[in-house]
């Protein structure tokens, strides 16, 4: 294996990851582990002339109701909203920041990950979205996963999923011995498909199970149904 090469063999990709990628341990922040959160609680987003449309879109989109909301323009701050769909104080929090930009391209804060119950449940919102004037950006069959992705009004991509598996560990297996594992010819863009189509066969009452399976999904592509 030439040196700085990534494969995926099991007892190798990891060793040669930690020796010719990942710093030292003396180079490191310290030594130790640290504690693992238990859930994610909110996003915070900051946003310069769409505040209103900001808050207007997560509360349509999670179903969202208005928390608190402070207001200090007079002493030359910004607008604040939290919004939650729950119990919790807030999930998101919408920041006014006059002036402020977006990096270009997809550094920093690529996409926030929500996780619904059902296959049913995407198809369900991804009408309602349609019905606002809100489109998906690409729906996909990861393997372990079913997502489509949205764009709010400042650009920050959504992406709402389903696990295409029983249980997170058979997704985090076909994760580790599937995906983009050399030798597999893994094309996760075989995976994309139509979402209209994709709510008819809902409609029709197709197992889910069927759905979700990517190997399924891509002979249903090539049959012309999705």
């Amino acid at each position: 294996m030439a040196e700085g090469d990534i494969t995926t063999d099991d007892g190798v990709w990891l060793a040669n990851f930690e020796e010719h990628y990942l710093p030292a341990v003396g180079e490191r922040m310290g030594p130790g582990e640290a504690p693992k959160p238990n859930a994610l609680i909110h996003i915070s987003i900051g946003t310069d002339k769409n505040f209103e449309k900001m808050i207007e879109f997560y509360m349509k989109f999670f179903n969202a109701h208005v928390v608190n909301y402070r207001d200090k323009r007079d002493a030359g701050g910004g607008r604040a909203a939290f919004l939650s769909w729950d119990a919790r104080d807030h999930r998101f929090a919408i920041l006014e920041r006059a002036g402020s930009t977006h990096a270009k391209g997809r550094a920093g804060f690529a996409h926030g990950a929500f996780q619904y119950d059902s296959l049913a449940d995407l198809v369900k919102l991804y009408r309602q979205c349609k019905a606002w004037g809100i489109s998906t950006d690409h729906p996909i069959n990861h393997g372990q996963s079913t997502s489509f992705y949205y764009l709010d009004p400042d650009g920050n991509e959504i992406e709402t999923y389903i696990d295409n598996f029983d249980t997170p560990e058979e997704c985090t297996h076909f994760k580790h011995w599937q995906q983009y594992r050399p030798g597999l010819d893994y094309d996760m863009g075989a995976g994309a498909f139509d979402p209209e189509k994709m709510a008819a066969l809902v409609d029709e009452g197709i197992d889910e199970k069927i759905l979700r399976n990517r190997d399924q999904v891509i002979r249903l592509k090539a049959e012309g149904k999705l």
